[in-house]
């Protein structure tokens, strides 16, 4: 063991020289959107268009979409930002078979082969383009688009990541659902953050309202889907009825800080081959999230979610077909009960070096009589922490250790480790 940490550390260290990383959270940043056209404009210009463009991009803290350039057009009519990030990342693994390069998803472990316990990787394919415009900004007919595209598709196709558009509370496109509480997700170097948080991107719709300076919530729809595992006669069948999620939220420390309370109403269907019905299961859940400052420098952040029939909106349950599962009475499903819980810690040391650590859990509870229970995904752990250097508005470097495990109903288990270093350009 102390070999491979030594081992892991030397790699480490002489990747960094070129291959440091660190993803700025884009709520904590200040003062680095410049406007490049109108020699006028005034310092407080910029800090309109910057908090501008952070109330339209999305808001989890790894999902950069702050440009740090801005056309701002005549009397102010619009705000456009174009801007990409470039990450590259070096790795160093072992235990079990980590798989990804730049995702650490304990869920996706597999045992590794005689001899492959340790691997190290490189990989840029987390980097971005987007576009943050705002028309009208500050008027009742504000209208936002944000959309984003970065490299994590299959064989380093361009992937849509975002791509959604805001007008008077009204948020569509796809991005992620309003039952995720994107603020409140602990910042992590690796790009799949916390394993037991929900964190789901699709076609959604939903309005926001602010009740009174501390008040505000919001209800919408998301694209119908589903994660069934078939079996015993019972099989998948196109979805046909959006899944609602809704929250409230109390702010304070100007919006700094909040909790919410979220919830989700969703909608399975199938179809039992014998009897040539289709039936349905009405799953859904709840979540309590938040973060929060704690004393001086030192902030937290918080969730936990419970439900039924909604496991493909958790991290690590997402492409495990794990939403509902056939069981022993033929052509019936029943859905998979849920549980993650998140917290995270961040300090910082100075304007330039921060600190976070996080820890999260999953667990499943398949029904009674569930079918091919034996290798499937009984519950998980992950744990994060990294140290995070800003050198300047475009230049930010870190570390961060992984720690991951899965263990599976027939009762095995595995686990991984990761240390990674990053560089990451924004402009």
């Amino acid at each position: 063991m102390k070999k491979t940490l030594l081992t892991g550390l030397a790699l480490l260290l002489s990747a960094s020289a070129f291959t440091l990383h660190a993803q700025r959270d884009n709520r904590k940043e200040s003062g680095v959107t410049t406007i490049i056209n109108g020699v006028n404009a005034a310092p407080s210009d910029s800090t309109n268009v910057e908090n501008t463009f952070k109330g339209n991009a999305p808001e989890t803290p790894n999902d950069n979409g702050l440009p740090r350039f801005a056309l701002v057009g005549k009397d102010r009519a619009f705000y456009l930002g174009i801007g990409a990030q470039f990450l590259g990342e070096g790795v160093y693994s072992w235990g079990a078979d980590v798989n990804s390069p730049v995702d650490f998803t304990p869920s996706a472990f597999t045992p590794s082969a005689p001899g492959n316990g340790g691997s190290t990787q490189f990989a840029w394919q987390t980097s971005s383009f987007y576009l943050n415009f705002v028309a009208m900004p500050g008027s009742n007919n504000q209208l936002g688009l944000f959309i984003k595209l970065n490299f994590t598709g299959a064989n380093n196709d361009i992937n849509l990541a975002h791509v959604y558009a805001k007008y008077r509370g009204l948020t569509i496109g796809k991005t992620n659902s309003a039952f995720t509480d994107g603020a409140a997700m602990p910042m992590t170097i690796d790009n799949e953050g916390p394993n037991g948080y929900p964190d789901l991107s699709l076609f959604t719709a939903y309005w926001h309202q602010d009740f009174t300076k501390h008040f505000s919530g919001a209800i919408g729809i998301d694209a119908p889907s589903a994660e069934l595992t078939e079996g015993n006669g019972a099989k998948f069948v196109n979805q046909r009825i959006p899944a609602i999620p809704l929250y409230l939220q109390y702010a304070w420390a100007g919006g700094t800080s909040h909790v919410r309370l979220s919830g989700i109403v969703r909608t399975l269907q199938y179809r039992d081959l014998a009897k040539g019905n289709n039936h349905a299961i009405t799953g859904g859940g709840i979540q309590l999230s938040g973060v929060t400052g704690i004393v001086g420098n030192l902030g937290a952040s918080f969730n936990a979610a419970y439900g039924s029939g909604i496991a493909s909106y958790f991290q690590d349950d997402n492409g495990l077909n794990l939403d509902a599962v056939a069981v022993s009475d033929a052509g019936t499903m029943k859905p998979v009960k849920t549980f993650g819980i998140t917290g995270g810690l961040t300090y910082a040391f100075s304007p330039k070096v921060s600190s976070n650590v996080s820890y999260s859990h999953l667990v499943n509870w398949l029904p009674d009589g569930a079918l091919n229970t034996g290798d499937m995904y009984r519950n998980g752990d992950y744990v994060a922490a990294n140290v995070i250097w800003t050198v300047n508005k475009f230049i930010s470097a870190g570390v961060e250790y992984d720690y991951g495990r899965r263990s599976h109903f027939d009762g095995s288990s595995l686990h991984a480790n990761r240390l990674q270093a990053q560089f990451a350009l924004t402009f």
